[in-house]
């Protein structure tokens, strides 16, 4: 019960745990990010309050071919506010598994930190990640999003967001890309879709019980 009333309580006050990446202790999490050079799925469990297992799997295309990585993962939140009329946050996370590249399969490393902060009306985030791999070409990935809410949406209501996204990619087929965004959002579930200045598609999806 005491679980359930935390999660209300968030919820009403409009704060969008559940695109975060460790949730409410106990939850589930399903979370893709989709592009057409780069897409990122994960299984999440938050076994604490600030920590999660993931199962993830990740391609990428670059110039010298197609990248898959498959590993387990721990999500950390280093530091968490919950204000009155906003969200904050910090994660780290690392992972350890499996590289596939031009038919061959090697161990890899991927380690990386995001930040973000909330409020019913504005949202910022960043997030910088690097792969470590014996095999296929370096990977390393920025990315920055500034959102705009055109209005402060009720629990009951579907919230949604204009936002702004810019990805730099150095390794990939597509270095650099802006892609401008819808993110919507009811209870337990998050859409976003957008295309970028160069017509590349996006879609991304998260739920969690």
């Amino acid at each position: 019960m005491r679980k359930f009333i935390s999660v209300l309580f968030l919820l009403i006050s409009g704060l969008n745990v559940h695109a975060h990446l460790v949730a409410f202790q106990g939850a589930v999490g399903v979370m893709t990010w989709n592009q057409s050079f780069l897409t990122d799925d994960w299984i999440t469990y938050s076994f604490r309050p600030d920590a999660a297992f993931v199962a993830r799997i990740m391609r990428f295309d670059t110039p010298t071919g197609r990248v898959q990585f498959f590993a387990p993962q721990f999500d950390y939140l280093l530091k968490r506010w919950n204000e009155s009329n906003y969200q904050a946050n910090i994660y780290t996370y690392g992972a350890y598994g499996a590289l596939y590249f031009e038919n061959k399969t090697h161990g890899a490393g991927i380690a990386g930190v995001e930040a973000d902060a909330e409020s019913r009306k504005y949202f910022i985030s960043a997030k910088y990640e690097k792969m470590w791999a014996s095999l296929g070409p370096d990977f390393y990935h920025i990315e920055g999003r500034l959102g705009m809410a055109p209005y402060e949406a009720e629990f009951n209501e579907i919230a949604s967001w204009l936002m702004l996204q810019y990805q730099y990619n150095p390794s990939l087929m597509k270095q650099y890309s802006i892609t401008p965004l819808v993110r919507l959002f009811y209870k337990s579930v998050l859409l976003e879709t957008g295309v970028s200045t160069d017509g590349d598609w996006m879609l991304n999806f998260m739920f969690h019980f």
